[in-house]
């Protein structure tokens, strides 16, 4: 393979400019011999972002436009269905090939892109960064040591959360299939497997539990798999979406053990020992708990040390991030052999190959929309429409025969109710998104109402104000120009101001937060997005109707809802205050009701004004996690804590980052924790006098329809 020589670093480009390239970029960045020099993303805008915060002097949007940037290495960090022909065509451009995991999705197509690297002459290796872990690498330079003999077998536990699955967000690409869990999850042990026992050469594999997502969408949460490696067996046990995380690997040796806690980065062992079994019992222990003592002062000193500016950031992985790049990029200039190449790649992938040989294909997976009927005048465009809110909007405009549009930003994953009323032609399915607003045209052709309901967050201000803020108004821009009759925006109570104790309640006020510096992001982008709406409302005439939701519960709504607390554990809610004050908690399936009333309402009396949703539930954060136990049979905890306190811890937490000199350290906002506590009442007047509003406020029927439902698996259903 062709390497960068020394006289000039490695030019690098990063393809997908999502999540993972934030670690990809901030490691290279501090990488010697590597010069970033391009970001490549077919979203433009974003791929500007990701180069602006870390200083890359391109941003392009097609491959082709790598080879004139003489690129030695792109890393492609776009979905894994995209890996294979990506890398292909980066390969023809003879271009080298760094991917994350997994290589590919078949053992023959990495293959096939290890023979094309091959003949292009070009290095080709695989982000196994879980072979780069502290921990692991502690046992696997052990047992290379020959501490314990002769490895003969390897026991593998992963047990792991999954933010999608708990969110009810089933159309990431690993829940499209009943296998691609695995290949998204298990090349991280398989490639720990790799290097200890090689590749496969019999597996059998079962699923211990399975549950469906939404009809037709099949998912195996719990697997058990065994097999025999060229070097030794393998167990492994997978639980995708686990309440308790477990991440183990232990090797068993001819002369001894050894056992690495991956998720707490430890490692310990036990070897044979000349003594009597009773003293070689009590040195066992003794021995074993001295190393775990010894990991976890490791693990503690580089905390530490990393939070008071003394050292770099350590955590495993990071860490593991970092030692897979920089031993990639040693190798490459060294011209040595790369330290997970196409072989390991395809060994790994044999793995999951045969770990789900037996798995069948979902029966409802849909690739492409049902074709679009014809416009229909007085339609409903909803936007968001696939959301935990929006699915049980478009049921119940279903249900009053109101023609929909539903706006999608992909086909797959789609609820199966909307997918039967798009081949019905009760719904028009339109491919479209806030980020590119020109893609909504053909959906507003005969609007009579439009519904904004889609998120459109972000992790940076940035990324709020383009896709929240710029996106909700150019979508009313278009409103105005096809002179839609009405345009609702669904915002939230957040981006009002509920702290400290006022003796009248918030109002149904068009006025939100007047300092919205001090809140959180989300609660910023609504501030600023319903500023730039009534200002269009004032200077243009946008038919605008806001409301803001309360606290939203109901089934398909996570455990750890925010509004209860801060869940520093997903089993573990410390109170925004002491929990002793009745939220302003609302059934999903009524802020559902409330929205598609206003969107029939006739008359023009609510444009200009903001509806506040909430019901007169007398429930507080305490009483609402001590339901959410009972129902659940989890070890929920509430922990009450006052404001003055948190306040405190998040000063302290703020001057220790200071004294380290993180560039993270801005000053907690006090203002955003007290408004979080939501102390002053809100009033819902608008919407019951004028809508005719009746949101369920017994506290037995609440709790019934929309707070035990939560502690219940979750699923897709447009109601519940």
């Amino acid at each position: 393979m062709t390497a960068p020589t020394h006289q000039r670093p490695t030019r690098v480009a990063i393809v997908g400019a999502g999540f993972i390239a934030e670690f990809h970029l901030e490691i290279l960045r501090a990488t010697s011999g590597v010069e970033v020099v391009a970001v490549c993303d077919a979203d433009l805008a974003r791929a500007q972002s990701a180069a602006r915060r870390h200083g890359v002097p391109k941003a392009v949007t097609k491959l082709s436009e790598l080879e004139a940037l003489r690129i030695d290495v792109a890393h492609v960090l776009v979905p894994p269905a995209l890996h294979v022909p990506v890398a292909r065509e980066l390969l023809n451009l003879r271009i080298g090939v760094f991917v994350e995991k997994p290589l590919a999705l078949s053992a023959a197509d990495a293959a096939e892109l290890g023979a094309l690297a091959k003949a292009r002459n070009v290095p080709l290796a695989v982000n196994h960064n879980a072979v780069f872990h502290p921990a692991f690498e502690r046992l696997l330079a052990r047992v290379r040591a020959g501490e314990i003999g002769r490895v003969e077998h390897v026991r593998v536990c992963l047990a792991v959360p999954l933010r999608q699955l708990d969110a009810g967000d089933f159309s990431h690409w690993m829940f499209r299939e009943p296998r691609n869990i695995v290949f998204e999850q298990a090349p991280h042990p398989f490639a720990q497997v790799v290097e200890l026992v090689g590749g496969p050469l019999e597996v059998h594999s079962h699923a211990l539990m399975s549950r469906e997502l939404q009809p037709g969408q099949l998912f195996h949460e719990r697997w058990v798999v065994a097999g025999r490696g060229e070097r030794g067996g393998v167990e492994l046990y997978f639980h995708f979406g686990a309440a308790f995380t477990r991440s183990t690997i232990e090797v068993l040796g001819s002369d001894g053990s050894l056992e690495a806690d991956l998720a707490h980065n430890l490692v310990a062992g036990e070897e044979k020992t000349l003594y009597l079994d009773f003293w070689n019992s009590f040195l066992a222990g003794w021995r074993r708990g001295g190393e775990l003592r010894s990991s976890a002062r490791r693990a503690l000193v580089s905390y530490l040390k990393l939070t008071l500016g003394l050292g770099p950031r350590e955590d495993a992985f990071f860490a593991g991030m970092r030692g897979s790049i920089r031993a990639f990029h040693a190798a490459l200039a060294a011209r040595a052999e790369l330290p997970a190449d196409a072989r390991k790649g395809e060994a790994v992938l044999r793995w999951c190959e045969q770990a789900t040989s037996w798995v069948r294909a979902n029966r409802a997976s849909a690739s492409e929309l049902p074709p679009a009927g014809p416009v229909r005048q007085g339609e409903v465009v909803v936007l968001g429409g696939t959301g935990f809110i929006g699915k049980r909007v478009i049921a119940k405009l279903l249900e009053r025969n109101v023609p929909v549009t539903a706006v999608v930003r992909r086909a797959h994953s789609l609820p199966p109710f909307l997918l039967d009323a798009a081949r019905d032609g009760r719904v028009r399915l339109v491919r479209g998104s806030l980020e590119d607003p020109g893609s909504l045209g053909p959906a507003l052709e005969g609007a009579r109402c439009v519904m904004q309901l889609a998120t459109g967050n972000g992790s940076s201000w940035e990324a709020v104000e383009r896709a929240m803020v710029q996106g909700s108004v150019a979508v009313a821009e278009q409103c105005l120009a096809h002179k839609v009759e009405r345009f609702l925006f669904a915002s939230t109570i957040a981006a009002l101001y509920l702290g400290g104790h006022e003796p009248h309640a918030r109002t149904d006020s068009v006025e939100t937060d007047p300092q919205p510096d001090g809140r959180s992001l989300y609660a910023r982008g609504k501030i600023a997005t319903e500023r730039a709406l009534f200002e269009l409302h004032r200077a243009h005439g946008l038919p605008l109707v806001v409301l803001r939701p309360g606290i939203v519960v109901g089934r398909g709504t996570a455990l750890q809802h925010s509004g209860l607390g801060l869940w520093v554990r997903d089993n573990h809610c410390v109170g925004w205050g002491h929990g002793d004050t009745p939220l302003p908690l609302v059934w999903v399936d009524d802020v559902a009701e409330a929205l598609v009333l206003a969107a029939l309402h006739d008359g023009p009396e609510l444009h200009g004004k903001a509806l506040n949703l909430a019901a007169k539930v007398p429930l507080t954060a305490r009483e609402t996690v001590a339901e959410l136990r009972r129902a659940s049979g989890r070890a929920l905890h509430f922990h009450p804590r006052s404001l003055a306190l948190s306040q405190s811890m998040e000063i302290g937490k703020w001057l220790v980052k200071k004294a380290g000199r993180r560039k993270d350290a801005s000053f907690p906002s006090y203002r955003d924790l007290a408004s979080r506590a939501l102390t002053v009442p809100l009033a819902c007047d608008l919407a019951r006098t004028v809508l005719g509003w009746k949101p369920v406020e017994e506290r037995e029927r609440f709790l019934a329809l929309a707070v035990r439902p939560m502690a219940a698996p979750q699923s897709d259903t447009p109601a519940s």
